[in-house]
């Protein structure tokens, strides 16, 4: 019951789906806390994207618009948030000269150049990349990559999330607090599993290889990315990791099929 009561207090924060104010009661108010929910969530706020993959193909519509009103509606589903993330990282790292600088870009609503083009670039390789998958794998295996890989980069967040400092003194990820290491070592054992089996199913041992190479590449160079440019981890770049991690997951299944 206490993984459910964090993934439903997950979910709040992850998504635009209303949760009943009685999944709060008794909690500590802090999002770390609750941060073993974090891949459920990330399965469970796909639901939606993956019930209408589902429906797009049984009326057997094609491949590209299907991949595109998939990736729409998990943007949706979130309210954007790990877009908006991943946009402030790229106008930030690299349009600011200054750790200071970055931080303060990053904290500005407008987006500029970097941002623009980063949203452009990542959205057209996430439906470029499902595009194939639907070309390639049957609708069941589609269908559990999505789901799976929604869940598994919501758990590789969490660990990131608990490794690096707060760059950002008040911010979004600073005020949620820090997941203790245990809580961090479940969500990644749970996105270790989901990442396995959903990809694992569709293109078998070598995909789970080549995908976990090219995420663990991504993640460790990421983190190191953001040490060198701001001293640490931000909530933006959490929404940065989470959109990077599922495009790796998804690139490393679609070299195999």
């Amino acid at each position: 019951m206490d993984l459910i009561t964090d993934m439903m207090r997950s979910l709040a924060f992850l998504s635009r789906i209303n949760i009943a104010p009685s999944w709060f009661e008794g909690g500590s108010g802090k999002l770390a806390d609750n941060v073993r929910g974090f891949p459920l969530a990330g399965a469970l706020l796909s639901l939606p994207a993956a019930a209408l993959l589902a429906i797009c193909w049984l009326i057997n519509l094609d491949e590209f618009v299907t991949a595109t009103l998939v990736v729409i509606t998990l943007i949706v589903t979130t309210g954007a948030l790990h877009e908006d993330g991943l946009a402030d990282v790229a106008d930030g790292f690299f349009g600011g000269g200054t750790a200071e600088r970055r931080l303060e870009i990053m904290k500005d609503s407008s987006i500029g150049s970097y941002g623009a083009l980063a949203l452009i670039l990542t959205a057209l390789l996430r439906i470029a990349l499902l595009t194939t998958i639907l070309d390639e794998v049957d609708l069941f295996q589609t269908v559990l990559i999505v789901i799976g890989t929604e869940a598994a980069s919501r758990g590789l967040l969490v660990k990131f999330w608990q490794i690096l400092p707060s760059a950002r003194k008040g911010g979004v990820a600073d005020t949620a607090g820090s997941p203790d290491a245990s809580a961090a070592n479940f969500a990644l054992i749970f996105a270790i599993v989901a990442g396995s089996i959903t990809l694992g199913l569709a293109g078998g041992p070598l995909a789970i290889v080549v995908a976990a190479l090219l995420t663990t590449f991504a993640f460790v160079g990421f983190s190191r990315f953001c040490q060198d440019k701001i001293g640490g981890q931000t909530g933006d770049t959490l929404g940065a990791l989470q959109q990077l991690t599922t495009i790796t997951l998804q690139l490393g299944l679609v070299i195999t099929l």
